[in-house]
């Protein structure tokens, strides 16, 4: 069936799990151990036109913050959007993340720095010079292997409605960005559960070499995510098998 990918609200990746953070003391109150910044791709986007923005994150060393799914412990963040009329922002993307396993619970987290991006539509008919104040509140849960403490910080930038131009050196570093995203594989999939297994196959040419694979689950209630998944291939096709969520 096509467009498995998206039905489900899943996601397959295929990467190397990422080793463990380093524990750190007690954090003093107020700190910020997760610092975000805002860049727009446009400072200048077009009426009638979309940009992209970037909530660029960098992990205090020994901190982590987490995937849409953060796995068995963690939560994804929330933005909270202020806006002009009639401008809208869509939903977060988040970038593969890694594997954090602590005392048997499975993590989907982001131990070094990471970008979530997020479409913002500009509607036509507004002239040019207008400005576009835009104001973000972020909630999010940041962790080391020992403590969590929730966090929250606001973020503003200020954008002006002109000819929608993109500075090559920003381009650049939007282009790495998006790079990082999850892709569909394409072609044709197939899930099933078969008592208390999961089992995925995806089109994989025999050809490509995969020594990692890996399924992360949109949302919780599918899968064990602390479960080994097992993966076998057969053809054109890569199948992986885990345990269901009890």
């Amino acid at each position: 069936m096509r467009g498995w990918f998206y039905i489900l609200m899943t996601t397959l990746f295929m990467l190397v799990a990422a080793g463990p953070g380093m524990a750190e003391s007690a954090p003093a109150p107020g700190a910020i151990h997760l610092p975000m910044r805002l860049v727009a791709e446009s400072e200048s986007p077009a009426a009638g036109s979309k940009t992209t923005l970037a909530i660029v994150a960098t992990p205090e060393k020994g901190w982590h913050g987490y995937w849409k799914n953060g796995g068995d412990a963690g939560l994804p963040t929330e933005a909270h959007w202020t806006l002009p009329q009639g401008v809208s922002a869509g939903e977060l993307r988040y970038p593969v993340p890694g594997r954090l396993k602590i005392a048997g619970l499975m993590n989907y987290v982001y131990e070094r720095p990471f970008t979530l991006l997020v479409d913002l539509a500009v509607p036509a008919g507004l002239a040019k010079g207008t400005p576009l104040p835009i104001t973000v509140k972020l909630d999010y849960l940041v962790c080391t292997d020992t403590i969590c403490v929730p966090e929250s910080q606001t973020l503003s930038t200020k954008l002006t409605v002109g000819d929608g131009a993109v500075n090559p050196a920003t381009r650049t570093e939007f282009d790495r960005w998006r790079a990082a995203l999850p892709k569909p594989l394409g072609g044709d999939g197939m899930i099933e559960t078969a008592g208390k297994t999961v089992r995925i196959a995806v089109p994989l040419p025999a050809s490509v070499a995969v020594k990692d694979a890996y399924f992360y689950p949109e949302r919780s209630g599918v899968i064990d995510h602390a479960a080994p998944q097992a993966m076998t291939r057969n053809g054109d096709q890569l199948i992986l098998a885990m345990p269901a969520a009890a």
